[in-house]
């Protein structure tokens, strides 16, 4: 790969990393219930596929992506520090923002509101103090964190602890196409256990060790991450909302214990067509200098510390709106609003955090 096809790889990632922390995001949205509707099956209508299309088509497809990004830069990462070096920067990266991160949330949210309503989050036991309850919501111990989704970290950085033997893996000429398909299968059948049920290697998400070692075998294989052919990308990046449309009518009109093969199957393509359809888009934004990609290009650096705090935003616009306005009704004018204030306040908080720390905190020793 030549360093002109790199460096617009490298701004293609850039520019990508919002856009799929922000499809991540309407997983979260604490009044939508997508579940119950997909569990029961209903005939089809606006408002039930609408949060469904959002929750659970929608928002698939910013991990696998992360994913393999990840692994495809975790190689090179790997040959400049080295195994032991690579595992503590990752550990400094992932480990340490998934501990204080899950123990603010905890302070501030579960406890207190368990306090108060032993149902709220039943799978932990945060109330009365449980030293093994705040281990397992804090380090994802077997269950969901009490920050849901930094489950990604456990698990990303479990593929790191991986990378020497994935690494090898991909090398191996056909077994590499071996495991791939095993990968594959596990991913189709959400089967979390990579080997042996033993943690760290029982992963919340196995699509994100399958998308991350996707990412190894571009590495190794020379594969550019981008689609040189302008047509191609633009149908590609069209399709996507198609498959999100057709998956979310599925999983409204059919009840999921009914009909788990199908609903399996149609998660597995929303996974693969968010990869391939996001990669179509990372390169049109390529070589793009207009306002999205700028926009995308100044969102990129508080993309992280989105991640890290979109819940605690969340939580706070959730608690305000239903006590002020009562339950949203979606997709009423109050339900759209719901999101919108949840979006903004999240997006707004990360810019002030990562500006404040940045400014301020991080380089406070060095004023001293």
């Amino acid at each position: 790969m030549n360093q002109s096809t790199r460096s617009r790889a490298s701004s293609a990632i850039v520019m990508i990393r919002p856009v799929l922390i922000l499809f991540m995001m309407f997983a979260h949205i604490i009044a939508l219930d997508s579940w119950s509707v997909m569990s029961g099956g209903t005939a089809l209508n606006f408002d039930d596929w609408m949060a469904v299309f959002l929750e659970s088509a929608l928002a698939k497809s910013g991990v696998p992506l992360l994913s393999l990004i990840s692994g495809y830069l975790a190689v090179r990462s790997l040959e400049t520090y080295g195994y032991p070096q690579l595992l503590w920067r990752k550990a400094k990266r992932l480990i340490w923002p998934l501990f204080w991160s899950n123990l603010l949330f905890i302070l501030l949210f579960t406890y207190p509101t368990q306090a108060v309503d032993a149902g709220h989050r039943p799978d932990l036991s945060i109330y009365p103090f449980d030293a093994y309850g705040w281990f397992q919501a804090i380090f994802v111990f077997y269950k969901m964190p009490a920050n849901e989704p930094l489950y990604f970290l456990k698990d990303l950085y479990t593929c790191f602890i991986l990378l020497p033997l994935l690494l090898l893996a991909a090398k191996i000429r056909y077994f590499n196409l071996l495991v791939l398909a095993w990968m594959a299968w596990k991913c189709f059948v959400q089967d979390g256990v990579f080997l042996v049920a033993v943690f760290p290697f029982w992963f919340l998400r196995f699509d994100i060790v399958f998308a991350f070692y996707v990412g190894i075998l571009q590495t190794v294989n020379q594969r550019k991450l981008l689609i040189a052919n302008h047509r191609l990308a633009v149908a590609l990046v069209a399709l996507l909302p198609v498959v999100w449309a057709v998956a979310s009518a599925v999983y409204v009109v059919y009840p999921r214990e009914d009909y788990l093969l199908l609903f399996q199957g149609m998660d597995f393509t929303v996974k693969v067509m968010s990869v391939v359809s996001c990669v179509a888009l990372m390169s049109l934004l390529s070589g793009s200098d207009g306002w999205l990609a700028r926009g995308l290009t100044w969102l990129s650096p508080y993309s992280y510390t989105l991640f890290l705090t979109h819940l605690f935003f969340f939580t706070a616009v959730h608690r305000w709106f239903v006590t002020t306005f009562g339950w949203p009704d979606f997709f009423a004018w109050s339900g759209t609003l719901y999101v919108v204030l949840g979006f903004l306040a999240a997006v707004s908080g990360a810019v002030v955090l990562r500006t404040v720390w940045v400014r301020w905190i991080r380089r406070a020793p060095a004023r001293a």
